[in-house]
């Protein structure tokens, strides 16, 4: 079972609640001179409705989270680059990838490499011919964006050089694909977050991780409710992060 924390109000809430139908249930045993069986009924059954939908999603919740939370790799790989569903617009300068393959958010893709130091000269002057006068100057996060031509650009930060290379794509070229869903609901108020590295070629799944969440129950009273989750049957600290592909696609070494 995974119980949500609660609240004192929350606590208060449900003895003004039980007090005041407690008080009408034993009005009205009394009046129809119903048994002792009746009001001891009737009473049980007013003490555990309000509890009702916090046993189903705690009960869900838990069955989910003893199932199959957590992290889990059946195979790891080495790799230049991989297609990232994020939609990563950028090569950090400290990644060990030569490239990443993501959406651009219009239906189509792009893929993101480290520039060369020629192509990188070639859009400064480029820019120098261009605009003329108009100087980019350090700290005040400026990049150069040249186009090549009507696929590729090349761009340059300013403050850094580092420049890398984005390139239009019909469909993504890496074999393995990184992907993730941001929340998907499952029973009520249960929902699951999930990120995954799948071989496109074989369609084979070569790990994945889960984290199962869940919302407040109805009568709940606090500054906040954030939702509750596991990545696996016990609690503790994460055993991964939604970024595996760390854990699974390694950077190819180099020659």
């Amino acid at each position: 079972m995974g119980f949500y924390y609660f609240s004192l109000f929350s606590w208060m809430a449900f003895a003004i609640y039980f007090a005041i139908v407690a008080a009408i249930i034993i009005k009205i045993c009394e009046t129809n001179k119903l048994s002792k069986y009746w009001k001891v009924g009737l009473l049980t059954v007013a003490f555990i409705a309000p509890w009702t939908e916090e046993l189903w999603i705690a009960y869900n919740f838990g069955q989910l989270c003893r199932k199959d939370a957590g992290l889990f790799i059946n195979k790891t790989v080495e790799v230049e680059g991989y297609y990232n569903d994020t939609g990563v617009t950028r090569l950090p300068p400290d990644s060990h990838y030569r490239f990443i393959e993501s959406p651009d958010g219009k239906r189509e893709f792009h893929r993101v490499d480290r520039a060369s130091s020629q192509e990188a000269e070639s859009a400064r002057k480029w820019y120098e011919k261009e605009y003329k006068g108009n100087r980019l100057e350090k700290g005040k996060n400026e990049w150069i964006r040249h186009s090549v031509n009507d696929r590729m650009q090349v761009i340059v930060e300013i403050d850094t050089g580092y420049a890398w290379r984005v390139t239009k794509l019909d469909k993504p070229t890496a074999r393995y694909h990184y992907l993730k869903d941001h929340g998907v609901p499952l029973t009520h108020k249960v929902g699951r977050q999930m990120s995954k590295v799948v071989d496109s070629e074989t369609g084979q799944e070569l790990g994945r991780y889960t984290r199962y969440y869940r919302e407040a129950y109805w009568f709940l009273i606090a500054l906040s409710a954030p939702n509750m989750g596991c990545d696996g049957p016990t609690s503790g600290p994460p055993k991964s992060s939604f970024l595996i592909y760390e854990d699974i696609l390694k950077p190819l070494r180099k020659p």
